[in-house]
């Protein structure tokens, strides 16, 4: 079985299957009671895949959990591909750089051409990791690329406590389209609808289980 695509570096689709399939058991080790809900809201074909993020474990969680057809590609701060490792290991799981501080042509242009190709992007909206009870700002990123493709966004859940054995939560909601009065929303109006994205993630967790 090919681990790769020689091309592009990403794990196969068939490696990509074996791989989740061994960190699910691993997972349930550390976790024996993880409650998965939602997947069948997981649309065919493109969509954005946008989710809270509380740990470096995040995508890993969504990416072996989803049980999608094919690998999801994931935007990811440039810094985690500061080195060889590194650089080699996100790109085998589907991860591509983004300059968070600048307007990244490269990542926007990538992103687009994943949801063009019907692919699934998974993008963490609030750009950073954000610990339980703080406050953050979301960046409009994803809401811009979903409306320019005409691509559902679907949110998605995670429990913000992950710790040994802790139970985690893993909640996809309905996809939907947001919805603006000009074809070309301006950034105050692409902030709000950023806003009522993380508005949706959040409000799909269960905080009894992040207690």
């Amino acid at each position: 079985m090919s681990t790769k695509d020689p091309k592009s570096g990403i794990c196969s689709t068939g490696f990509y299957h074996f791989l989740a399939g061994a960190v699910r058991v691993c997972l349930r080790i550390c976790h024996p009671v993880i409650r998965i809900r939602g997947l069948e809201n997981l649309p065919e074909g493109a969509a954005v895949l946008c989710a809270n993020h509380s740990a470096f474990s995040d995508p890993i969680w969504i990416i072996a959990w989803s049980r999608l057809v094919k690998l999801p590609r994931t935007m990811a701060k440039k810094e985690l591909f500061g080195n060889a490792f590194t650089n080699w290991f996100f790109t085998f799981i589907g991860g591509f750089p983004v300059d968070r501080g600048n307007t990244d042509i490269v990542a926007i242009k990538t992103a687009l051409h994943t949801l063009k190709e019907g692919n699934k992007l998974l993008i963490f909206p609030e750009g950073t990791r954000v610990r339980k009870g703080k406050v953050s700002e979301p960046h409009p990123g994803a809401v811009l690329i979903a409306h320019r493709i005409k691509a559902p966004i679907v949110p998605i859940y995670l429990s913000t406590k992950k710790g040994l054995f802790r139970p985690v939560d893993l909640i996809v909601g309905t996809p939907y389209a947001p919805e603006f009065s000009d074809p070309k929303p301006d950034s105050a109006a692409l902030q709000q609808a950023s806003q009522e994205m993380l508005d949706k993630i959040y409000a799909l967790g269960d905080r009894r289980h992040d207690k």
